[in-house]
């Protein structure tokens, strides 16, 4: 449960705004994430290795095949943009919740009723449609129905007192049984629980033959420059920032914490819902169960994982685009020395996870005591 704020009193000298810090120090800040970051990757890869190698199977070419599976083709490089990309949208607007202190895990709820509101129009777009007017409007409905499910989250947290992590978890509930309710009623396009396909009038298009859309790669990295630049050079990002730090001392100093966190949440809302309006109309095609896929919590471990820094989240963002693509061509390997189950690529993610959070406590640990010494 939240703690109500006192009630803020007037301020006659506003403190003036910190300096942002220097480039040599952001520098230097960057740098020792990725060290950490690396150092977790080699620990996680001789684990990995030590258990394939119980297992029976061969390590390095497993490493081989994963890799020329996820890069060897021209196809294979495209499916791992694809897959980025909707991860790069919710790890944007993740890192604003979260440099505000918020942990948004509702994310996956608003990814679904993003993909729903999408889908309310795509499904009756006809074929002679003209894309120019029918792509704009499905994407503008994402973004509206992924940042009202968020400002739910937030009302309930403002006004109910309802933690967001429990709001988000039980939001996330109520999103996917809607999506159910409709994919079984009115929606059902076919013997399964889904929409028939859309038409291609509604679907993202293609660069020629590539399994590759340019437009849904211009929004997504719009998207993460314009959160870079608002939590970086802008006075909101650093109200967010003293709010992460702590929300009742920013609110005493004049900070407006309730409309920031509404504000905050409305724009990674609207951020999950394009994540699941790229979904749906490039991915798939139609609307069914399990539409997130897990993107959501998994943009959530890589937030974690670069510790809040979005110069790191493009890198590390392509890296966890890269395992899932890669890992499913071991799993359709013929060479049973390298097959390896498909959940051998979520396991990887989240012991990586793990060793950094582990790692970057050791470097906290190590600086503190070398201030005091």
């Amino acid at each position: 449960m939240t703690q109500r704020l006192p009630k803020r009193e007037t301020i006659l000298f506003p403190p003036a705004q910190p300096p942002a810090a220097p480039p040599a120090r952001r520098f230097f800040k960057t740098m020792s994430g990725a060290i950490v970051i690396l150092l977790a990757l080699l620990t996680v890869l001789v684990i990995l290795a030590i258990v394939l190698l119980t297992l029976g199977k061969d390590p390095a070419a497993a490493l081989t095949r994963f890799i020329t599976g996820a890069l060897g083709t021209e196809n294979a490089r495209a499916d791992v943009v694809m897959a980025a990309l909707p991860l790069l949208l919710c790890a944007s607007g993740l890192l604003v919740t979260f440099t505000a202190g918020l942990w948004n895990i509702g994310i996956e709820g608003q990814i679904i009723m993003g993909s729903i509101f999408c889908t309310s129009l795509a499904r009756v777009v006809p074929a002679d449609a003209n894309p120019l007017l029918v792509i704009p409007a499905e994407l503008a409905l994402a973004m509206l129905g992924g940042a009202l499910w968020a400002g739910v989250s937030a009302l309930l947290k403002i006004y109910g007192n309802v933690n967001e992590i429990f709001g988000g978890v039980a939001l996330n509930f109520i999103a996917s049984n809607i999506a159910l309710f409709l994919l079984n009623g009115s929606w059902k396009g076919s013997t399964y629980p889904q929409t028939a396909p859309f038409e291609a009038a509604a679907m993202l298009p293609r660069a020629g033959t590539l399994r590759l859309s340019i437009l849904a790669i211009v929004v997504a990295v719009t998207a993460f420059v314009i959160v870079f630049a608002l939590l970086r050079g802008t006075r909101w990002g650093l109200q967010l920032k003293a709010m992460g730090k702590s929300e009742k001392s920013a609110f005493l100093l004049g900070v407006r914490t309730r409309r920031n966190l509404i504000q905050a949440m409305l724009l990674c809302g609207a951020l999950a819902g394009l994540a699941g309006s790229i979904q749906i109309l490039f991915s798939y095609g139609l609307l069914k169960p399990g539409t997130s896929g897990g993107t959501g919590f998994t943009a959530v471990l890589l937030v974690l994982l670069t510790n809040v820094q979005p110069s790191l989240v493009p890198l590390v963002t392509a890296f966890f685009a890269l395992v899932p693509v890669g890992n499913l061509k071991l799993a359709s390997d013929l060479n049973e020395a390298v097959r390896v189950d498909t959940s051998l690529g979520s396991t990887f993610q989240s012991a990586l996870v793990l060793a950094v959070l582990l790692f970057s406590g050791a470097r906290t640990r190590w600086q503190q005591r070398k201030r005091k010494a």
